[in-house]
């Protein structure tokens, strides 16, 4: 196993390590006005950096909008509340019982009345509006149930599984009725519906109560008035659905999960907007204890070359690139020359590995000698190929690291101790081991993990002579050497 190594780098913010989670159970904008989202968990503004427990639910408040529902609800949670993300799991939920919109007036197309006659005064009958009594009988709006909406939830698990993070979304609806019509619960529906049919008003059907002349028999010449007339065609009024049960949103590290998303709109204009049941599980900077994890926890970068070491004639080349990268080519680049050496595949852990020549002999020992790994813009440090310390292996029993390691030749006079330090926290390390190594300079120590985390970093150091001549010691360190202790 290649060492693991990262150099440099810049600590991540420590308020952004572990879980994120939110929920909302309903988000809904009617006509012109404003988004309303009553009931949230873990994300009323400001939000929330990290996931933890939080509940909300009830009935929707008060309002002026023709909306009620029963049985909203967001939670969130992570369990347990403390400790390594490894071994936590965090859950978001929201959904309700029902929701009805009913009485949200849609306005409706006008018909053309301009050929009817307006007010007119007929003697021993008295004044008659057939264009009132017309444009009387017109809806000027749709009133009735617009949508009803029962039994929905969305939900998004998330746990560390195999050294990743694995995020589960799943959602349920159990009935979908828009304008009376019950749609499908497993599909998405994209369709023109009718709120208003059309319809005809023949004039010569009105009677004297709608021309405003209640108890008054028509006269036959003004009922042959009226039969003149041309019938009037109220013209239907048709909206744009679309409804989509279980929609799922990905990216940047997070899942969010939809129960139901539905709009409606009549001309154009929004009748109804809707996301109902609303949860979100992030773990952009979760550390699973896998490898890819730990040697991207405390960068700012998205790649990293994680170890360049010699090995039977080749040179093996290790790095981490975020999961996002999954599937995608890597570029590793020699710096000496320019060119490109390997491009390996990033796995679904977010490792890469590749092999590539030796370089030239007059090359290879020298400064020039680096590699750099780079994946669209995103470009890691440059590796040296060769390092005066190196670690060869590693390996886990329980909470028990073994290290096999060598010390370059030539060594410092006497042997210099080599220190073992494992990292608190991204630029803190603690002191766990001395001991002086054998003059060949390779040694195998046996040191303690971390009691309460899933994964460690280790890093030795000591000094040794630049040659054989010169007794002048110099400061030597491996790359970090990150280990799995789930593994």
């Amino acid at each position: 196993m290649l060492g693991l190594a990262l150099l440099a780098t810049a600590p991540a913010p420590a308020s952004a390590q572990g879980w994120t989670c939110e929920a909302s159970a309903l988000a809904a904008t009617l006509g012109p006005s404003p988004r309303t989202e009553p009931i949230m968990a873990n994300k009323n503004p400001p939000a929330q950096p990290t996931c933890k427990a939080a509940a909300a639910g009830g009935n929707p408040p008060a309002s002026p909008l023709p909306i009620t529902g029963s049985l909203l609800s967001a939670t969130t949670d992570l369990q347990p509340p403390s400790g390594s993300p490894s071994a936590q799991t965090a859950t978001a939920a929201g959904g309700l019982g029902e929701l009805r919109i009913a009485g949200l007036p849609i306005p409706l197309e006008h018909p053309d009345t301009s050929g009817l006659p307006g007010p007119q005064t007929i003697p021993g009958v008295g004044t008659i509006d057939v264009r009132g009594a017309v444009e009387a009988l017109v809806p000027e709006s749709f009133s009735a149930e617009l949508l009803n909406l029962r039994a929905l939830r969305a939900q998004v698990t998330g746990r560390c599984v195999d050294g990743s993070p694995q995020l589960t979304g799943t959602s349920s609806v159990l009935g979908i009725s828009v304008l009376g019509k019950e749609l499908p619960v497993d599909r998405a529906v994209s369709q023109t519906v009718s709120v208003v049919d059309s319809s005809n008003i023949d004039p010569s059907n009105l009677d004297p109560n709608q021309l405003g002349l209640p108890g008054v028999t028509l006269d036959p010449g003004v009922q042959a008035l009226l039969d003149t007339l041309p019938t009037i065609s109220i013209p239907a009024t048709v909206a744009q659905l679309k409804v989509k049960p279980g929609r799922k949103i990905s990216g940047g590290g997070k899942l969010t999960q939809h129960a139901l998303d539905l709009t409606l709109t009549v001309g154009g204009q929004n009748v109804v907007d809707l996301t109902v049941g609303e949860a979100t599980v992030g773990a952009a900077q979760v550390n699973c204890g896998g490898v890819a994890d730990l040697a991207l926890q405390c960068t700012s970068r998205r790649i990293v070359l994680i170890d360049v070491l010699r090995s039977k004639g080749r040179v093996k080349l290790l790095g981490a690139a975020n999961r996002r990268y999954a599937g995608k080519r890597v570029k590793i680049r020699f710096m000496a020359t320019g060119k490109v050496v390997a491009r390996p595949l990033v796995r679904r852990t977010g490792l890469f590995t590749a092999t590539a020549k030796l370089p030239r002999k007059k090359l290879r020992g020298t400064n020039r000698a680096r590699y750099r790994a780079e994946i669209a813009k995103e470009k890691s440090l440059r590796l040296k190929l060769v390092r005066r310390m190196l670690v060869s292996h590693t390996s886990v029993s329980g909470k028990r690291v073994t290290i096999a390691a060598r010390v370059v030749r030539p060594l410092g006079a006497p042997v210099q101790r080599v220190v073992v330090k494992r990292r608190l926290s991204c630029g803190r390390y603690r002191v766990i081991k001395r001991f002086t190594p054998p003059a060949s300079g390779r040694f195998k120590i046996t040191v303690g993990g971390p009691g309460s985390q899933q994964a460690a970093v280790y890093r030795l150091q000591t000094r040794v002579r630049k040659f054989v001549s010169n007794p002048k010691l110099f400061p030597t360190f491996t790359l970090p050497r990150y280990v799995d202790l789930a593994q």
